[in-house]
């Protein structure tokens, strides 16, 4: 199912990393792997991700692919018992999950390419974000999509932790940042969304810059 969705996406979008095998086999082996994390067969993972064959825009591929790659995250920062839930017809999170003892929501969207910051139009070169990404269209898009997220993070008062996950495709905002400034963004903008309660904003870009995964979740986690 998973590699005739491909073939119909290229067929299209003309999107080539649909047909690279590398790219191919890399998300079969992701499927496989989060399954056995999860404790679910294939199939019944791809029903429980936002996977959606008949919808062939590259906005839905890159959505299932964040959830996807959500999964390594939460294991990643300590998450057990990763639950994904887009087969409920029922307003709730993307996922729930266990850290410690604390039942925990997640809530996961993707930031991509069209959402990268300005080139200089005389260097042809990205402009360096501000510290704190101030009048910027990242931080302007983070923050309208995390209002809507926000919904499916209240949706329950079970949840004692609730996390906000952004996956970041976009090139230049990895490279241009480490993880301590990255750090520094989500303090930002969790502080501009002035959510009160146990709320955590991540970032998984899955690439190291300079030997320094930029893979973030402020505030720190506590320990268990």
């Amino acid at each position: 199912m998973l590699e005739e969705y491909l073939d119909n996406l290229f067929d299209k979008t003309g999107d080539v990393r649909c047909t690279n095998p590398i790219i191919r086999r890399l998300i079969i082996d992701g499927i496989s792997q989060t399954s056995k994390i999860i404790g679910m067969f294939s199939q019944d993972l791809l029903k429980g991700l936002d996977f959606k064959p008949k919808d062939l825009t590259i906005e839905a591929f890159e959505a299932f692919l964040a959830e996807l790659r959500s999964i390594f995250w939460l294991r990643n920062f300590g998450f057990a018992n990763i639950k994904p839930l887009a087969m409920s017809k029922k307003k709730q999170p993307d996922f729930t999950a266990k850290y410690g003892n604390k039942m925990c929501a997640i809530e996961v969207f993707c930031l991509t390419q069209k959402h990268e910051q300005q080139k200089d139009p005389v260097l042809g070169v990205y402009k360096n974000f501000d510290p704190n990404f101030n009048d910027s269209k990242f931080g302007c898009d983070f923050i309208s999509k995390a209002n809507e997220k926000k919904k499916q993070l209240d949706s329950s008062q079970d949840f004692i932790m609730k996390i906000l996950l952004c996956v970041i495709n976009s090139r230049s905002i990895i490279n241009l940042n480490t993880s301590k400034e990255m750090k520094q963004h989500a303090k930002f903008l969790l502080n501009q969304l002035k959510w009160e309660g146990n709320y955590y904003i991540g970032f998984l870009t899955g690439v190291e810059v300079n030997g320094d995964m930029t893979d973030v979740v402020y505030p720190r986690l506590p320990v268990v």
